[in-house]
């Protein structure tokens, strides 16, 4: 068997050549399989431009050259049936479901907005509720803390109170899922996002996954801030009791 490592990063643009090549670069420093990127800001014409020998292969949901886009990058080590893929219009999220050691996985790239915004967690679960017959992979930027107190330090103001996020714990606790790096460090405090604006660090960035995969988790780790102004956050698997060294995983 093996173990298989994710990256789920919001990389704020990758149009340009010089920054895909620092985005890739840091991919390759941290051991990425499965890549859940969010603000490409790649419209479809660019599409081929995420894909290189490392990750040839390549699903996207584009929106245009300055906003949004999602995209989730596969390792060229993995082999891997396509079993369906769901892709957002609007760029905000895309759902890609595979099979992996005889079972399904279901893969969530999404990009939330940076508003409070109900309506779409609504109808983003309710696209994710016809896929449930898997188990859930959904990593990406929230745009929100799901807990205001631990995930956000608020340097110049009141904490906020978002429906949007009483709305993904609901839909969590329906699905069961778990928010994995607190599952793993309940008492830590640690931030993906520094904004300038609000003079605030928060963790925005969170992988989301079905509760039976808890045993399955070997680490997560929320990476420092580079290339982008977000920090890449990693999740790695590895099948119980598997004790062998990392290497190729079929899918």
């Amino acid at each position: 068997m093996g173990m298989l490592r994710f990256v789920t990063w919001n990389v704020h643009g990758a149009g340009s050549r010089e920054k895909r090549l620092k985005i890739l670069n840091q991919l390759k420093k941290l051991q990425a399989d499965v890549v859940l990127l969010q603000e490409t800001h790649m419209p479809v014409t660019g599409l081929n431009k995420l894909k290189t020998p490392e990750f040839p292969n390549v699903f996207s949901a584009c929106y245009n050259s300055r906003q949004r886009g999602i995209a989730i990058l596969i390792n060229k080590n993995i082999n891997f049936p396509v079993l369906d893929t769901v892709i957002d219009p609007e760029g905000r999220f895309l759902i890609v479901k595979l099979s992996i050691l005889n079972q399904k996985l279901g893969i969530v790239s999404i990009y939330g907005p940076n508003v409070d915004d109900p309506s779409f967690f609504h109808s983003f679960f309710s696209t994710l509720s016809e896929h449930l017959d898997c188990t859930i992979v959904l990593g990406g930027d929230l745009n929100l803390g799901l807990n205001e107190e631990m995930d956000r330090l608020n340097t110049a103001g009141a904490q906020r109170n978002w429906q949007s996020t009483n709305i993904i714990k609901q839909y969590m606790s329906d699905f069961g899922l778990c928010d994995a790096w607190r599952s793993l460090h309940p008492n830590s405090k640690e931030y993906s996002f520094f904004s300038h604006v609000h003079h605030s660090y928060s963790r925005l960035d969170y992988f989301l996954v079905s509760s039976s995969l808890l045993s399955n988790i070997t680490d997560t780790e929320i990476h420092p801030i580079a290339v982008s102004d977000h920090a890449p956050v990693s999740l790695t698997l590895i099948q119980m009791n598997n004790t062998t060294p990392r290497k190729k995983l079929e899918i």
